[in-house]
């Protein structure tokens, strides 16, 4: 071997042996069997025809092209595919990600040694070779999930040969054996009107040019080995069939029918179908469908069975899952924003309120039922600003002294505010929202804002407009300020890039002054020497230095300056002390300050001061009495008990029977012919957009309302919002909210940049550790692994998740072979499918031998159309009367022309078919509404699981006990049973006769509190009815 491949095989052995013992141990199970199908099965022939080698269940086996027992030639932990004969047939070039990420490497077959050919830090994947043997073509997957396509040499060299351009796949390079083409797939066409195309790429000058367009797609081309024809993959209507182009004449024909189901509506990262291979007689092409390897001749059509015995062995990691705890009478507040020291004590906002911490004391400076935000302390004049909002009146500034007295109005427009500044004058300046708010938007979907400026006089002055369109998923309010040279200072977001600009006092002169291209927030100290800035989910410093040019920042980028703030204990809400010397911040329970002096010199001397305090949860003091009832317990025995009564005595079910004692106080419910079932876990749920720029939080959020009135009594959104969920989950607890339980991850973990601002880099255990302790600090008890494309990440990620106690779940991704690792690893569960169907033996014995759980979300499903086009199609949304409780008018009449799909397009059903298979075999299965349409949508999902051929029983079930097993509250929650919590939900039909009687609800019961099913009004034990939400006043 040459010294540059000694160099590489000394750097991958180094690489490997971190991989492996950077994880601590848990628990091991061997699943070994034979197996004779596989799923989404990989074929290539030798090119003397004699063997085949194949992928199955993450590793690489050789047989005879005959068929019959294969061997396999990766071991291991490692995750192996995409085999590929070397021209000359003595080497085999596979994607392994043996050393953490996908990359390509070379078996020998000789001597069984294995070298990394591409060896990047990027994922690279789909090698081929070139004709001549002397260089590889691959894809890679950039930190912005592109796809910029490379050709390695033997000698470690690479070029870039395609730039990255959308996120649509570019993969199966195929390079003819003379006319210098290379022939390769992209996915950047859309059903039926075009699909995925094959294209060229000229060897001689880079030229790329479209070679087959057509509807219906054409993928995975393959050239024989003379060069006259191409193999090549196409849905023809509803079938995937196998198409042979003559390359002279153009002249087609299809010589399969029997394929299975092509991915092209899922943007597939590996390609749309397997690979397959010519046999170098030029007359039969391998494949796999129907769980087996096939050899179709091109000229007959016929179909050669090769039967193969395989034996799989794997390590299966055991499935992290932890128990919750449930507070039944107090709980401590987990979502502090805002805090901030004064001479009284530290001042912060929390539940709503605005609160003082001096010593062990708190004080409640508003006590309100307005959502009071963005205070700030001004220590001339003693005096703290802060914005207010309530649904009815919405938004103001106001003022108070340090005792929450001489409370003053000092805004004029109905509006939200927030991002508050006082300048050492007496001048007031503050963000407000523009006039959208008043025409029915959202708070979370405003983009216009104005900057005001109210001098010592209080006149308001419009200054400029401050447009917040970018970074919708990362919200953190603009930074306004008062500088030393007579001009305020703002943030605003120019081209998604994070920009300070400053602007005189009279609304001239606006120019911009640093940009932040990664940031969410940027602070200036008040001595205008140091700015204190967010990016990436980490603090920096940097200077303030200006000179007349717009200077850039980025500490991820290594442009400026740059100092962390900490690595173990940054936050959200930075501000700089007065004197311009401490960093202050709130992180979860915490106020935190850092000198600047400990910063600049990497000292962890951060100061933790916990702000946080017991609350009490909302529980009646009632007794209640539900008699005559069908209930549906969803009790492991599956019981169905028939005209019994229900006894809960304040949030408890205390008996359930035919002859219970009910008190003389109790209040009775008759409710003959009714059925009542237990609350439905939504276990993807999303309730409304992410916050609001100025991190202004209504008091009636419309989507929790709907999903409580529909039935739903908890709720985990699994694309959270660190700064808002956690708080709306306590003021739900404390009852000043209406609506589900709510759990959260809080921020997704994005290792790419897919969402760009929220990139969380992991690159070893120690980064894996401090993002999962962020989430958890500020209440989360699961994380979500997000389009992390590493192996070495992710498992990073689940390490930190064992040591820390919390669950992971993943985004899917629609890339069913990163789903297959997670799997292996120990992930919690995966939410979506994994996007490919059918499956067979090999895929089934592993999820069955696994705890793992799966959330399909149907109503978006991967690979077709979302099932809720279907209901789009069939009802007349805007019509809907309930719905409209929750809804403007405006936002339903949209649908009143939806896209049309046949019946059979839709793709539910299929993947429903699949599902059911797993769910029959134990593999765990959750109901996740994913948010399409608030509160209707969890009951289009149980029914959209009927259409794949699960039973009513099995909807309510996946709706209802399995989502709280699968994230540890089952023992509280799920079913009716005595000494459970009491939520459920009182229907006037029986779901169990016709699905759709799910919707019927006359009565829903979450913690003992019972609410109506048509507005989610409070019945008892109190009658309070829902007030109209801000949004539709002007309806």
């Amino acid at each position: 071997m040459d010294k540059i491949g000694k160099l590489m095989k000394q750097n991958i052995l180094i690489t490997l042996m971190f991989f492996i013992t950077t994880f601590s141990f848990s628990q091991v199970k061997n699943l070994s069997f034979i197996a004779r199908e596989g799923t989404w099965i990989s074929v290539d022939v030798s090119p003397d025809g004699k063997t085949v080698a194949f992928d199955l269940l993450g590793h690489i086996y050789l047989m005879s092209s005959q068929g019959g027992k294969a061997k396999p030639i990766t071991q291991g932990t490692s995750w192996n595919m995409f085999p590929r004969f070397s021209p000359d047939g003595k080497k085999i070039l596979l994607t392994s990600d043996r050393n953490g990420s996908d990359d390509l490497w070379i078996y020998t077959l000789d001597d069984k040694k294995m070298e990394n050919i591409s060896n990047m830090e990027l994922p690279v994947h789909q090698g081929t070779w070139s004709q001549d043997g002397r260089h590889i073509f691959g894809t890679a997957l950039n930190l912005k999930v592109r796809h910029p396509v490379f050709m390695f040499n033997m000698y470690g060299d690479k070029q870039e040969i395609i730039p990255p351009g959308t996120r649509a796949p570019v993969v199966h390079f195929e390079m003819h054996p003379s006319n210098g083409l290379i022939y390769f797939e992209h996915g950047d066409g859309s059903l039926y009107k075009s699909g995925d195309r094959i294209k060229t790429y000229h060897a001689q000058t880079g030229k790329v040019e479209v070679y087959i367009d057509r509807p219906g797609g054409a993928t995975n081309p393959s050239i024989s080995p003379s060069g006259k024809k191409l193999a090549y993959i196409h849905r023809d209507d509803r079938q995937t069939v196998l198409v042979i182009h003559d390359l002279q004449t153009r002249e087609e024909k299809i010589v399969s029918r029997k394929l299975d189901f092509d991915r092209q509506d899922s943007g597939s990262f590996y390609g749309s179908y397997p690979n397959m291979s010519w046999h170098p007689n030029d007359r039969e092409i391998f494949l796999s469908y129907n769980g087996e390897i096939h050899a179709i001749d091109i000229h007959s059509g016929g179909d050669r069975k090769i039967k193969f015995e395989a034996r799989v062995d794997r390590e299966i990691k055991e499935t992290i899952r932890y128990k919750l705890d449930i507070p039944q009478n107090t709980a401590v507040t987990r979502s502090h924003r805002w805090s901030q020291p004064t001479p009284s004590g530290i001042l912060f906002e929390a539940l709503g309120d605005l609160y003082l911490k001096n010593g062990s004391e708190f004080f409640n400076l508003t006590e309100s039922k307005d959502h009071e935000t963005n205070p700030v302390y001004d220590s001339k004049s003693k005096l703290i600003y802060y914005a207010s909002w309530n649904d009815k009146d919405m938004g103001s500034v106001y003022q108070m002294d340090l005792k929450g007295k001489k409370r003053k109005k000092i805004s004029s427009i109905k509006s939200q505010y927030g991002s508050i500044a006082v300048s050492n004058q007496g001048n007031v300046a503050f963000v407000r929202g523009g006039g959208s708010l008043i025409d029915g938007n959202h708070l979370e979907n405003q983009t216009d804002y104005i900057l005001v400026l109210m001098g010592t006089e209080k006149k308001e002055t419009i200054l400029t407009e401050i447009e917040w369109s970018g970074n919708r998923y990362s919200k953190r309010p603009p930074t306004v300020f008062f500088g030393k040279d007579d001009r305020i200072y703002f943030s605003e977001y120019v081209d998604d890039a994070l920009t300070i600009k400053s602007i005189n006092m009279d609304g001239l002169d606006e120019k911009k002054i640093f940009k932040f291209p990664n940031a969410t927030r940027a602070v200036i100290s008040p001595d205008m020497r140091w700015i204190a800035f967010r990016e990436y989910h980490r603090s920096f410093i940097t200077p303030f230095d200006y000179i007349g040019k717009v200077a850039t920042i980025s500490a991820a980028d290594g442009v400026g300056f740059t100092q962390r703030v900490d690595r173990n204990e940054d936050g959200d809400f930075m501000e700089w002390s007065k004197d311009s010397q401490t960093l202050y911040w709130t992180r979860g329970k915490y106020h935190i300050s850092k000198k600047l002096q400990s910063i600049l010199d990497q000292k962890n001397q951060a100061i933790k001061t916990d702000i946080s305090f017991d609350y009490n949860i909302n529980r009646p003091s009632s007794t209640i009495a539900l008699k005559n009832v069908r209930v549906l317990t969803m009790n492991k025995n599956k019981e169905i008990l028939e005209n019994v009564t229900i006894l809960i005595t304040t949030d408890e079910i205390v008996a359930i029977g035919n002859n219970i004692n009910i008190p003389k106080d109790a209040k009775i419910f008759e409710l003959d012919g009714r059925t009542v079932m237990p609350g439905i876990f939504d276990a993807h749920g999303h309730y409304g957009s992410p916050i609001s720029t100025l991190n202004v939080i209504e008091q009636n959020l419309y989507g929790l309302q709907a999903n409580l009135a529909y039935g739903v009594t908890t709720m985990y959104d699994v694309y959270g919002t660190t700064q808002k969920d956690f708080w709306v989950s306590d003021m739900l607890q404390r009852g000043d909210i209406v609506g589900p339980r709510l759990y959260s991850v809080g921020d997704p973990i994005f290792v790419t940049k897919y969402r760009t601002k929220m990139h969380r880099p992991i690159k070893d255990l120690e980064d894996a550790l401090e993002h999962v302790q962020f989430n958890k600090d500020h209440g989360a008890f699961a994380v979500k692994d997000y389009s992390n494309h590493t192996r070495s990440g992710r498992q990073h990620l689940i390490e930190a998740s064992r040591q820390l106690g919390i669950n992971i779940i993943s985004e899917s991704f629609a890339n069913p072979q990163m789903n297959l690792t997670q799997i292996v690893d120990g992930f919690t569960g995966l939410e979506h499918t994994l996007g490919v169907e059918p499956l067979y033996e090999d895929v089934i014995k592993l999820l069955t031998n696994t705890k793992i759980g799966i959330t399909p979300t149907l109503v978006v499903v991967y690979n077709g159309p979302s099932g809720e086009t279907y209901f789009h199609q069939t009802e007349r949304l805007w019509e809907d009367e309930k719905l409209l409780n929750f809804f403007r008018k405006d936002e339903l009449i949209r649908l009143r022309r939806p896209g049309f799909f046949w019946y059979d397009d839709h793709y539910t059903i299929q993947m429903g078919e699949t599902l059911k298979k797993l769910y029959d075999r134990g593999v765990q299965m959750h109901m996740g509404a994913h948010g399409q349409m608030m509160g209707i949508g969890a009951h289009w999902e149980m029914e959209l699981f009927t259409h794949g051929g699960f039973s009513n029983y099995d909807a309510i079930e996946i709706a209802t006990i399995n989502g709280f097993r699968h994230h540890g509250l089952d023992h509280r929650l799920g079913s009716i049973e005595v000494g459970k919590l009491a939520d459920m939900v009182i229907m006037r039909k029986n779901p169990i006769e016709n699905i759709r009687n799910s919707r019927s609800i006359e009565y829903v019961v979450k913690n003992g509190v019972i609410y109506s099913g048509k507005n989610a009004s409070q019945v008892y034990p109190s009658k309070t009815l829902v007030q109209k939400l801000y949004f539709k006043e002007s309806e």
